[in-house]
């Protein structure tokens, strides 16, 4: 009979356990799921667009206006994706679309790092000499109209100086295979593709002023993480 007791008492106590774990479990998915009581603080939406809208000044002092379309295609397409995903949670309804057009310009604007390159002439700088004639002005000195005046000229080479390339497609086509190597983990080749990346948007890089691209970072930063569900994964039930 002891043993029996003792035994029954053991089954009751790893029940017990159990049914404990199962609870912990469930709690655990309950707020992962965001039905918890818990609440978090949820900001006025004035400062994510006011932080946003600081942001796109800052970024048209520091790069300009975004000039391909890639940029916005991309940008709206990451705009609609993020709200369809819930990454983004939406403003209430007087701050909603005044904040998703700021979203839209500032994710714009962020493309046109990545995406910036337009269209260049990587040769431009090569050209031949070449020794032109000179009229003679119709008044001047017996000495001008008798001996011409010829001067050297750096003329430009057809085909090769004139030979343009649309920088932004080799981009796009870069940082589309960066993002296919990082899905499918092919940890080596988006290592090479994102390199490449690199070294195709030096130039563009140094075109720009970073003091008012850092600020435009820094802000479009805080602003996106203010309207994240990362900022209040308990949101009111």
């Amino acid at each position: 009979m002891e043993k029996e007791q003792q035994g029954h008492k053991a089954e009751t106590s790893e029940r017990d356990l159990l049914a404990a774990r199962v609870l912990r479990l469930e709690d655990r998915l309950d707020r992962l799921e965001g039905g918890s009581d818990r609440t978090g603080t949820v900001p006025h939406p004035v400062w994510p667009l006011a932080l946003g809208s600081a942001a796109l000044v800052f970024g048209y002092l520091g790069m300009g206006l975004p000039r391909h379309p890639y940029q916005y295609l991309f940008s709206g397409l990451l705009v609609l994706l993020a709200y369809h995903r819930g990454v983004l949670r939406p403003s209430k309804v007087p701050w909603q679309w005044p904040q998703i057009a700021v979203n839209f310009l500032s994710l714009a604007l962020f493309f046109m790092i990545v995406l910036g390159g337009g269209v260049r002439q990587p040769f431009a700088w090569m050209r031949t000499p070449g020794v032109a004639k000179t009229p003679a002005p119709e008044e001047g000195t017996w000495y001008r109209a008798v001996i011409p005046d010829y001067s050297i000229q750096w003329n430009t080479i057809p085909g090769i100086s004139d030979w343009s390339v649309d920088v932004t497609k080799v981009q796009t086509f870069l940082l589309i295979a960066t993002l296919a190597g990082a899905l499918f983990r092919f940890q080596g080749f988006t290592s090479m593709t994102a390199l490449a990346l690199l070294i195709v948007s030096l130039p563009v890089y140094l075109a720009f002023t970073w003091d008012w691209v850092v600020l435009f970072l820094i802000c479009g930063s805080v602003s996106l993480y203010l309207q994240s569900r990362a900022n209040n994964p308990f949101p009111d039930a």
